[in-house]
């Protein structure tokens, strides 16, 4: 504690003091011939000036202090003031004193729950408060960045460690990166669990899907049954639908001529939507109802974190809740057709008929089988879209990127034509999937679905209490990778950091903590299907157009929170079809 803290204390509890004596007196004044005389007493030789001697000093000084003490009693409790404020601002002074003398009880009040757990010697992770009550508001991004900046600027300031914490409206969280986050992930079940339930019941995401599922036997049910819809063989059959879904989203970019921009983030969106209804659930949607199945899962998707639906206000009147609604009854009439039908090639139906290996009694129930559609929608579009948006600004800025992707699309056309078949785009593409990767690591899921601490845990010497949030970071994890990091961040940035052939060669390769599509018992089910959608969209592209990027400087990034940091233009691009000049 310094000595300017033990002043302003002294100063508290001196003011206090005056104030208690001035306020609980019959008279105010008779207060001060009681503590000048007292303050006589009280005076020990030595203490006083050596000018005038001690008869000349003792009355004069405590009548000054006293005077003091009554001036400063007087401004804090006024005479006119009622005694239950009185007894207020009495409380709020002495409360003040402590917490001035009293660190630990100053971060009690004012950031509650950041208290480590008193049985273990290790200190909790470094890292800001913020403001009082409120914390740091960790959803802040950056036009130079993007989504997710406010995880790169607190680590790089504490000297980007791989665990840190920050706090935020009454809840402590620790942030981690690289081997200690898979470390914490793998204790999925044991010593941590989803705080999804907590953090979204009752707004806007499907509860009974396995994103949200806490008890380990019933989320490994979920898992096994979700999952036979997106085996490999699965998502091979839906390569077909894929292409299709990619070519019209082609036609569209390509009906308004060469002039004409055109955003590549709605094309990408589109695309992955299209995905969703076509492969996802398996609709056949007239041309009319294909804007409005679109439009509502936007609308169902950016409701979920609005204000609004974060402190569950009106829910049920929300239009995010409207727009779900519509969705979901997409999903129960597709559901029906189904059971009078017999299943069909897309994701709802195998999960839909799936039965457990374990017992072939089991299946999914009705509702499971909508949440978890809902989950692949939610999840999918999202993550998908942005990657795609980022891939396609990464090779405009870089054409001779664009160009070794379009050499190695047209070689394989050579030998197999013009139908894409997911084991020659996994054999066959090595630098289409090195692409992929390049943008997935620069711009990568800047958080997750927080975990909770069921039990105090201790990664790399910090203690994470029982209770706290656990913030997942693959963000930091792909940033501070030892075998990428290069000065200034210059290793993820959109110009100088795009470099697909450093996943060409074994020496180059990111670590093993590269982690797109998180770690543990939670690791992306539908990664595989999400990785035939990328790739057979960035192929069709390379082998139908040609496209120049609408500006090449000074990129921006849209400084809101979002999944995955999204330029803020949109990446608007002019277009023409392949062979032509842009």
């Amino acid at each position: 504690m310094t000595m300017r803290r033990y002043a302003v204390a002294a100063f508290l509890a001196v003011a206090g003091g005056c104030a208690v004596a001035v306020a609980f007196s019959p008279t105010p004044k008779c207060a001060v011939p009681i503590l000048r005389s007292k303050l006589s007493r009280a005076i020990a030789p030595g203490v006083l000036p050596a000018h005038g001697g001690l008869s000349t000093a003792l009355p004069s000084l405590p009548t000054a202090l006293s005077t003091a003490a009554s001036s400063i009693s007087r401004a804090i409790l006024p005479p006119s003031t009622s005694s239950l404020s009185k007894v207020i601002r009495l409380f709020v002074l002495i409360l003040a004193s402590a917490m001035t003398i009293s660190s630990t009880l100053r971060n009690r009040i004012l950031y509650p729950g950041i208290v480590s757990d008193a049985s273990r010697s290790e200190p909790l992770p470094p890292g800001p408060r913020g403001c009082p009550f409120i914390g740091k508001p960790f959803f802040v991004g950056s036009k130079s960045f993007g989504s997710g900046d406010f995880y790169r600027r607190i680590s790089a300031k504490l000297g980007n460690p791989r665990i840190w914490k920050y706090y935020f409206m009454g809840q402590p969280f620790a942030v981690l990166s690289g081997k200690e986050l898979k470390y914490v992930l793998n204790k999925e079940f044991d010593e941590v669990t989803s705080s999804g339930v907590d953090l979204m019941g009752g707004g806007l995401m499907p509860m009974k899907s396995l994103l949200f599922e806490r008890d380990r036997a019933r989320h490994s049910f979920l898992r096994r049954l979700v999952g036979k819809s997106m085996t490999s063989s699965k998502v091979s059959e839906a390569v077909p639908t894929l292409q299709v879904a990619a070519e019209v989203q082609v036609s569209k970019m390509l009906k308004g001529g060469p002039d004409k921009k055109v955003a590549m983030a709605k094309i990408c969106n589109d695309y992955t939507l299209d995905v969703a209804w076509r492969q996802i659930l398996g609709l056949d949607l007239p041309e009319d109802e294909i804007p409005k199945f679109e439009h509502a899962v936007e609308q169902w998707a950016t409701g979920i974190m609005t204000i609004r639906i974060l402190f569950r206000v009106a829910v049920k009147s929300s239009p995010g809740y409207r727009a779900m609604k519509f969705v979901e009854e997409k999903i129960k009439n597709k559901i029906s057709q189904l059971e009078r039908d017999g299943p069909d090639s897309s994701t709802l139906s195998g999960m839909l008929f799936a039965t457990d290996d374990e017992d072939v009694s089991r299946k999914l129930t009705r509702e499971e089988t909508i949440d978890n559609a809902l989950i692949l929608i939610f999840a999918g579009s999202e993550t998908s879209a942005s990657t795609l948006t980022n891939s396609l600004l990464f090779l405009g800025l870089h054409p001779d990127a664009w160009d070794k992707l379009v050499d190695e699309q047209l070689k394989m056309k050579e030998r197999h034509g013009d139908m894409l078949t997911k084991q020659n785009l996994d054999d066959e593409c090595p630098y289409l999937e090195a692409v992929i990767k390049e943008s997935m690591r620069m711009r990568a899921i800047s958080g997750g679905i927080p975990r909770k601490a069921i039990k105090t845990l201790v990664v790399d010497g910090k203690q994470i209490p029982e209770g706290w949030l656990i913030d997942p970071s693959p963000l930091l994890t792909h940033e501070l990778d030892p075998k990428t990091s290069e000065e200034a961040g210059a290793h993820v940035d959109a110009v100088t950091g795009f470099n697909p052939e450093r996943w060409l060669k074994e020496e180059t390769k990111p670590s093993e903590d590269y982690m797109p599509f998180g770690a543990g018992p939670r690791f992306c089910l539908g990664y595989n299907l999400a990785l035939a959608e990328m790739k057979v969209f960035l192929a069709v592209l390379a082998r139908k157009i040609s496209y120049s990027l609408d500006k090449k400087e000074n990129i921006e990034w849209k400084g809101g929170m979002s999944v995955i940091a999204k330029p803020a233009d949109g990446v608007l691009v002019r277009v023409t079809a392949a062979g032509e000049e842009t």
